[in-house]
């Protein structure tokens, strides 16, 4: 299974609209495993989020972002990328006066390793339906 690491530091003074942005490539599949790494010093200063193209994936709910001090972040979640997805991108600011460096892991599982039962239930999540 192809576990991936990035590293991204965030210019200082920044707003929520001027964001920065990190593209990591990888496979198409299923998304598991993340990890995001806040070290000290952040203080809530530097706000990220996972997109897989304009969509936001992680947080779930797109007016949010996470923003934490000296914390690493795990997301046990399992999401599938679309079939044409060759990268996500890490998105963020940073409004404090020092950078920040976030660091962000994650694996990702072949579609192949799951039923179809498991992969219905995963696309329909993806498309918000209740299950």
């Amino acid at each position: 299974m192809p576990h991936y690491s990035y590293v991204k530091t965030f210019a200082p003074g920044k707003s929520k609209d001027q964001p920065e942005e990190l593209e990591m490539p990888c496979h198409w599949g299923i998304i598991t495993d993340v990890t995001i790494t806040f070290p000290p010093g952040c203080h809530g200063y530097c706000h990220v989020h996972i997109d897989e193209s304009l969509h936001q994936i992680f947080p779930t709910n797109p007016e949010a972002d996470y923003a934490l001090n000296a914390y690493t972040l795990e997301i046990r979640d399992e999401y599938l990328l679309l079939p044409g997805t060759r990268k996500i991108h890490l998105r963020g600011y940073n409004e404090g006066t020092y950078p920040h460096t976030i660091s962000v892991t994650f694996k990702i599982k072949a579609p192949e390793l799951y039923t179809l039962a498991e992969l219905l239930t995963l696309l329909l999540h993806r498309m918000g339906v209740p299950i």
